[in-house]
């Protein structure tokens, strides 16, 4: 991956240590949202940055065609 966005990547990951840990320390009715709130998190950043280089790479697309038929 050329651009990869380490917040998201670690945002998801640190999301699912967390879940492991307090469910493995049988404290999931005290914690039960955060983990959860994390991975929302990393994931929203992960498909806004996915969207965003789609974006660009088909507007950049349509830059390129356009100049060849002049």
């Amino acid at each position: 991956m050329e651009h990869w966005n380490p917040t998201g990547w670690s945002l998801l990951f640190g999301g699912f240590l967390f879940g492991m840990i307090a469910g493995w320390m049988h404290a999931g009715q005290t914690l039960s949202l955060v983990p959860y709130a994390t991975i929302l998190a990393g994931l929203t950043i992960l498909v806004t940055n996915m969207l965003r280089t789609l974006w660009r790479f088909i507007r950049g697309r349509n830059v390129i065609r356009g100049r060849s038929q002049i």
